[in-house]
Formats: structure tokens, C-alpha cells, sequence
């Protein structure tokens, strides 16, 4: 397994905690602050430059961050008018490239590429663009230079804990997926309807450090009072408004119409059955292995 390292740079006391963060290898550079850093940015040249930047705002009983995704020619004055013009966000993390090959065409194809991202990843972000960015078209070997930079720039998001990527790339999913992948890897949650009813099931792999939400998963309609409170009742509406859920042939449960991942097991139980619980302990193999054994046992064998 090949591993990056990440160079984090926080500036001294006149900076109050504005950080860089680079990796190996990588032209690509992220300058990491909050609002008050935003007249500070304006002091450094190599951010006159054309870059991509990201705004976060925490929400409130969710665990979902708002985020707003751009670029700009000079990326600092950028940030600088959404100081003045938006007033939601509390966090910025700009990327810019070191040897200042960043075009104009680039970062548009990149701002365009990580909202895509962004968009399917309703578990973790909300993103607050009103339009989906045009992007731009460039030569082939220009596009695979910015995946690879587009790579780098959730890899620094999300190890540096700062925005949650459960899904980096886009997958087709087949009708019979279930069917035709190892039923031996398929974790199970019972979903229990309105008294007499047949209890039905939920289905969920574990991928790539994310918690896929199968297609065809039964979800509880009735939401239990005590979970009405709960940060991951905003989601499960969310996912509902947005079709995620289809009417099933019971009144008791939807059933869901596409894959969702999540970053959480738990956060994929709750959904599923609409009540707080541990989802590393509810969620079994059809083996009655759960996926905490299941994943330590995983972890024991990697290192051997």
C-alpha cells in the first residue's frame, strides 16, 4: 500500500492559525483559514493566481457541512467579495498550484469536477451553488492532470478532516448487483413494520472506508418519537425529498431507489430503521458475523 505524506505549515502568532498544507510529490498547495485570515490573504502574491476554493459552514443538528465551491482568476480577492456578499460561511480552503500552471480553463474543470463529487455525497455535504459550474474543455493529457490534481485536493479535504468524501468516483449500478456480487460480503438489518407485518431487511457493503446503502433496502416509514430529535432525522428527510425513497408494496416501509454511502454504519442504520443505534453491532453477515468483528477481523489479517 502506498501512502502520501501531508506537510501542514501553521503560520506564527501574527497569523493567528492560518495554515498550508502540501503533499510529496504534488504542485498543488491549499491555504487553510477562517474569515478573520480573509485580509490576510491579500498579502500573499502566489494567491493573486487562479485557484479553486471551498467555503464550509458546520450545520446545525447535522452531520452534513454547507459548503460552496468556486474559482477565480485571483482567488484571494475572490474570497475577499464573498466576505463582504455572503455571511454563512466560517471556513475557506483555497487550492492554488505552486509552479503557477493553474489556467483559467483549468480551474474551471476543476471547480466543475469536485461539485459533481460533491453532489454524490448527500450524506456527508450540502452543497449551496445555485448552478452547476460550466466547466471547461482541455486537451486529454490537460484532463488527466487535473483528475490527479482533483485526487490530491479530496485527499487533503478529507484526511485533514475537513470535509467528508464518501464516494470519489462514479460507478454504474446494476439491476442484479446484489445479486451477482459475493452475498458473503452483504451485511443485513432487520426493519421491523406495524404489528403482523413480515419483518424485511436492509442491505449494505463496506468499501473504500465508506458504507454503501444498497438499492432495494427496505426503510421504515414511521418515525419512532424519540428519534424525531436526532441529528440524522434532517438526512433521512433530505434523502425522502429528494427521491431517494419509492413507495413499496406495504404501507409500512419505501424501499430505497438508489445506492447511498455514507461514512457511518450507524448513520446508514438510523435511516434505515428511523431510531438511534450502533450500527457496527446491528449490521450482521447472514452468517450472524457483525461488522465490527467483521472489520477487526479484517484489520488483524491486513497485518499479518
Amino acid at each position: 500500500m502506498r501512502g502520501k505524506s501531508i506537510k501542514l505549515y501553521i503560520m506564527g502568532e501574527n497569523y493567528k492559525n492560518l495554515k498550508t498544507a502540501e503533499l510529496s510529490n504534488w504542485t498543488g498547495k491549499a491555504y487553510i483559514g477562517q474569515r478573520k485570515h480573509v485580509q490576510t490573504l491579500q498579502g500573499f502574491e502566489e494567491l493573486s493566481a487562479p485557484g479553486i476554493y471551498v467555503l464550509i459552514s458546520e450545520l446545525e443538528d447535522s452531520f452534513q457541512k454547507k459548503i460552496y465551491i468556486g474559482e477565480a482568476d485571483e482567488v484571494n480577492k475572490r474570497i475577499s467579495d464573498h466576505f463582504k456578499n455572503k455571511d454563512w460561511w466560517s471556513d475557506f480552503v483555497i487550492f492554488i498550484s505552486k509552479d503557477a500552471n493553474l489556467t483559467k480553463s483549468h480551474v474551471r474543470y476543476l471547480e466543475r469536477e469536485l461539485y459533481e463529487i460533491a453532489k454524490r455525497n448527500q450524506t456527508t455535504i450540502e452543497t449551496v451553488n445555485a448552478n452547476t459550474p460550466p466547466g471547461s474543455k482541455l486537451p486529454l493529457s490537460d484532463c488527466d492532470d487535473m483528475k490527479h490534481f482533483n485526487e490530491n485536493i479530496i485527499f487533503v479535504l478529507s484526511n485533514l478532516g475537513i470535509i467528508d468524501f464518501t464516494k470519489k468516483k462514479v460507478t454504474e449500478v446494476k439491476e442484479d448487483f446484489v445479486q451477482e456480487r459475493n452475498k458473503d460480503s452483504v451485511f443485513y438489518l432487520n426493519v421491523s413494520g406495524i404489528k403482523g407485518e413480515e419483518t424485511r431487511e436492509a442491505m449494505l457493503v463496506a468499501e473504500d472506508g465508506a458504507y454503501k446503502l444498497l438499492k432495494g433496502s427496505s426503510i421504515r416509514k414511521d418515525i419512532v418519537n424519540s428519534f424525531s430529535s436526532h441529528n440524522y432525522v434532517r438526512l433521512r428527510n433530505q434523502l425522502e425529498q429528494e427521491g431517494y425513497f419509492i413507495l413499496s408494496n406495504s404501507g409500512s416501509f419505501f424501499e430505497l431507489a438508489k445506492d447511498v454511502e455514507f461514512t457511518s454504519p450507524s448513520g446508514a442504520a438510523a435511516v434505515v430503521r428511523n431510531c438511534s443505534m450502533n450500527g457496527r453491532r446491528e449490521w450482521k453477515l447472514k452468517s450472524g458475523v457483525s461488522l465490527d468483528e467483521y472489520e477487526n477481523r479484517s484489520s488483524i489479517e491486513n497485518l499479518i
